[in-house]
């Protein structure tokens, strides 16, 4: 038996008693049906046995009843959700009164259905959450913030308030059809435009944006999307912001005819202020805006003289990107939308559709997974298995995938699995080649590319091996790292620990993070006491050791770092607690081997280590201009 939550019971009780009595919406006597609510007309379209009285309209009991249903799971023409509507005929889009962060809202298909040409990503799921902003429980907050916000609905609302200072997030909705004239939010917090903040996403990218006034106390906002009427959207709730009034509280989301004596917001939001990259080349290292003009890369508009070794552009916060990917066994990663298989055999080949390069057949024999819907990197991705949304991974070889469905041959034979079921297939481990001769791109939609870059104009030229000549331009590019003569970038050289010794076990590994940021593309994390050595390859000579030494977060012990070309010291000094970052300008005379020592400078104390960031070596011969 399904069990029903007493918050939910009501509305549908609500709805029910709506339909047999009129009620008073805005001074008007309104009985609500499908000939005065557009939720209502649609559902009447879409199903019409659901008029089971006959007589030509859909009553709301009517439209209570279909609401419990699953909607047809068509790709080729999707239908969107059935919001709960309220007896004022005011659609919810959620009310925050149950502690369901992260879970379906009732109303969302249960089943992903994937929306051709859309940058929204698939239509159904959960909310999803990003960050540890949203991860707090409704009741405590509630609990905590009550007297501060005023009068709010119902017994429960969200507010980010409460979790580390440091705690930043998002949480977007499902999608939905917006099928009235406003959006109204009841709401209060930090006015932080952007980082703080409720985000209306449609096709277009974020056309609407509210938030607080540096003010707990909720007041009524209203987005006016009478523009949008008829398109898909889904709402993203942000906190991004770790100062004073960096929190949201939300009370409810409904849509609306009328905006009352809410206040609108009837603008899209300004673009956000571009912030600083990052560019690191035979000159040093700068942060700042990076502009591609007429093949003359510039950082804060001064043009850049020195070969670029690396160049970093901040991430969009809306970068449209398909709902897929596909990874090569080379270790690219191409997002696109996974399409078909045709052929047979060791022959078949996978049709996609990419944003940057358009349609293209690939092997399967060069693929590691194909992802119908783009996981993250530490994603399962074992061998000859199927996984799905829901239900265990299968384990069996591929048959075929079509537009509704894909097939795996398993112990159990053949198994067809709906397509909005379905996330990846993995066909084999990626198998990387050990030396690169090519540069890295990383583009924003989340592809990854190897291949010869140059500049024109304000494109990205990218000789790629497999897709041939391509052109990128400047703005779809999250970041360009090079592989140049006498540039060795230390992460790609094999590395020996040479000592290790704790107060109990040895300290752990050096680790290195590839994730890219604002502030740098590779780190490697070397706690105390740890000796680590580096071969550096041929041809040996004088060189030039770069990088950036950073304390970890919240690092508490005093460390002394030591970097030695060979046997011989180069450097050495102290690094205290609440040290900034050191920048390193090393000379290597030798040029073969690269030390570095990382030990307490006093009591052992927790956490602490040091991040070297972006370390390379470049032959001395090698720094020349562009």
């Amino acid at each position: 038996m399904t069990t029903l939550s007493l918050s939910r019971v009501t509305r549908v009780l609500a709805c029910l008693a709506a339909a047999a009595f009129p009620v008073l919406v805005w001074g008007e006597v309104v009985v609500i049906n499908s000939e005065n609510h557009p939720a209502l007309k649609r559902a009447l379209s879409e199903t019409p046995q659901a008029d089971k009285d006959a007589n030509g309209q859909l009553s709301l009991e009517e439209y209570v009843e279909l609401l419990p249903q699953q909607r047809p799971n068509d790709p080729e023409n999707p239908k969107a959700p059935l919001l709960p509507v309220r007896p004022n005929g005011d659609l919810v889009i959620h009310e925050f009164e149950d502690n369901n962060l992260g879970q379906n809202p009732k109303w969302s298909p249960v089943h992903a259905t994937p929306v051709k040409n859309s940058t929204l990503g698939n239509l159904g799921g959960n909310w999803q959450r990003e960050g540890d902003a949203f991860n707090r429980d409704l009741q405590s907050g509630t609990k905590m913030m009550r007297r501060r916000v005023g009068p709010f609905e119902g017994k429960l609302f969200l507010t980010t308030i409460g979790n580390s200072q440091r705690a930043v997030g998002s949480l977007r909705s499902p999608i939905f059809l917006i099928e009235q004239d406003y959006i109204l939010i009841r709401m209060s917090g930090g006015a932080h435009p952007g980082r703080v903040c409720v985000n209306l996403h449609t096709g277009q990218g974020i056309v609407r944006s509210a938030t607080g006034h540096n003010d707990d106390y909720f007041e009524n906002v209203a987005m006016d999307v009478r523009e949008f009427r008829g398109q898909f959207a889904r709402l993203e709730l942000r906190d991004q912001h770790r100062g004073l009034w960096g929190h949201l509280n939300v009370d409810e989301i409904l849509m609306t005819s009328k905006h009352g004596e809410a206040r609108v917001v009837n603008n899209r939001p300004p673009p956000p202020i571009p912030t600083g990259g990052l560019i690191i080349s035979g000159s040093g290292r700068n942060q700042g805006v990076l502009k591609l003009e007429n093949g003359q890369l510039s950082c804060e508009d001064k043009p850049l003289v020195d070969k670029a070794f690396l160049a970093v552009n901040p991430m969009p916060e809306n970068a449209p990107r398909l709902p897929g990917a596909v990874h090569l066994l080379n270790g690219e990663v191409w997002n696109a939308e996974v399409l078909t298989v045709e052929g047979a055999g060791r022959k078949k080949i996978l049709n996609i559709r990419s944003q940057i390069f358009g349609a293209q057949k690939i092997p399967l024999s060069t693929l590691s997974s194909m992802e119908f819907v783009a996981g993250a990197p530490g994603d399962p991705r074992e061998p000859g298995t199927f996984y799905r949304k829901d239900g265990e991974p299968l384990p069996g070889s591929l048959i075929w995938v079509r537009a509704k469905d894909i097939a795996i041959r398993s112990p159990l034979g053949v198994i067809p699995v709906p397509r909005a079921a379905a996330l990846r297939f993995v066909l084999a481990r990626p198998q990387p080649p050990a030396q690169r001769s090519g540069d890295e791109i990383g583009l924003t939609d989340g592809s990854l590319l190897f291949g010869t870059t140059s500049f024109e104009g304000n494109q990205l030229l990218i000789q790629h091996e497999t897709l041939g000549e391509l052109k990128v331009a400047w703005n779809a590019v999250h970041y360009l790292r090079r592989n140049l003569p006498g540039l060795t970038w230390l992460d790609n050289v094999p590395r020996t620990v040479m000592e290790a010794i704790g107060p109990a076990l040895p300290p752990p590994a050096p680790r290195l993070s590839t994730k890219v940021n604002e502030s740098h593309a590779r780190s490697l994390r070397i706690m105390p006491h740890t000796v680590l050595r580096f071969a550096l390859p041929a041809p040996h000579g004088p060189a030039l050791f770069r990088g950036q030494l950073h304390p970890v977060p919240g690092n508490r012990a005093r460390l002394e770092v030591t970097v030695l070309d060979g046997d011989s010291p180069v450097w050495s000094s102290k690094v205290e607690t609440a040290s900034g970052p050191i920048p390193l300008a090393l000379s290597l005379p030798g040029g073969e081997e690269l030390t570095i020592k990382v030990a307490f400078d006093g009591p052992l104390t927790f956490p602490c280590g040091v991040d070297l960031r972006d370390a390379h070596v470049i032959r001395t011969t090698n720094l020349k201009p562009e």
